[in-house]
């Protein structure tokens, strides 16, 4: 129990750190120099079906130019086809910063509904941090590759694309948070 509380209470602490000092997060801030990617937020997307949406919930870090990538990423909505519910959550394989934007590979420990058959593979998701919303409306932005398989995931499961290679859309509500601590991408 004290050792869950510690952890819970360091990330609050990492969370609190790096929404009060954005891109700019000192060590201080976050716990030491490296790379930061936090957040919450909904995006909605059309489909054939109609529309679909997914929660994505950030909390990824690492050390100067990507080593030793942490943290978890949970995911939960719908393809907006049938049966499309799904929830997806596990640890950080791989981050990569680039500017306001990073490139986050998390592998499924734990995969329900539609998303069940990837369970032990992964995918890699990227976020976009504009700043704080502006007059109520959110400024981000966050993009996605498809689910992967355990064998497809693995193969690269620690080498993230470039984040600047992803075609972004706008979230409908929430904020990320990160960049690089170091001063070196």
């Amino acid at each position: 129990m004290r050792r869950s509380r510690r952890i819970v209470l360091g990330l609050i602490g990492l969370t609190v750190g790096a929404l009060a000092g954005g891109f700019g997060a000192t060590a201080a801030a976050g716990g030491g120099p490296g790379d930061l990617a936090t957040g919450s937020a909904l995006n909605q997307f059309p489909t054939p079906s109609g529309p679909g949406f997914a929660r994505l919930n950030v909390a990824a870090h690492s050390g100067p130019t990507g080593l030793d990538p942490r943290g978890n990423v949970h995911a939960k909505g719908t393809t907006g086809f049938p049966n499309g519910e799904f929830e997806v959550q596990g640890p950080v394989t791989c981050l990569r910063v680039d500017g306001n934007r990073a490139a986050i590979k998390y592998r499924f420990n734990q995969a329900t509904g539609s998303a069940a058959p990837f369970k032990g593979g992964g995918v890699e998701v990227f976020v976009e941090d504009n700043g704080q919303p502006r007059r109520g409306q959110p400024v981000d932005a966050n993009a996605s590759h498809p689910p992967e398989t355990a064998p497809t995931f693995d193969a690269t499961a620690s080498q993230c694309h470039d984040p600047n290679s992803a075609t972004y859309d706008t979230v409908t509500s929430g904020n990320y948070t990160g960049g690089d601590r170091t001063g070196s991408h």
